[in-house]
């Protein structure tokens, strides 16, 4: 993917968002678009942060307070 694909693929993430669904802007009407693309530079932000951050992965710091972080995760489940 070029850098001016991605603009414009998040040019239309942006106004879905602004438009529907942050906003729900009056006859918006255009298709809901697919977040594989969006799913995917997460994964690669992801990838780089523990790369070349250096914080512990994100699996570390959930094992680390996995036990102080239950309480919050369990009043967060629907019932």
């Amino acid at each position: 993917m070029t850098h001016e694909d991605y603009a414009k693929y998040w040019q239309t993430m942006k106004d879905f968002r602004d438009k529907f669904s942050a906003h729900r802007e009056s006859g918006y009407n255009d298709p809901v678009h697919y977040f594989d693309i969006a799913h995917n530079v997460a994964l690669h932000y992801v990838s780089w942060l523990e790369k070349y951050n250096t914080m512990p992965s994100l699996e570390m710091m959930v094992e680390q307070y996995q036990e102080e972080l239950q309480p919050m995760i369990e009043s967060f489940k629907v019932k």
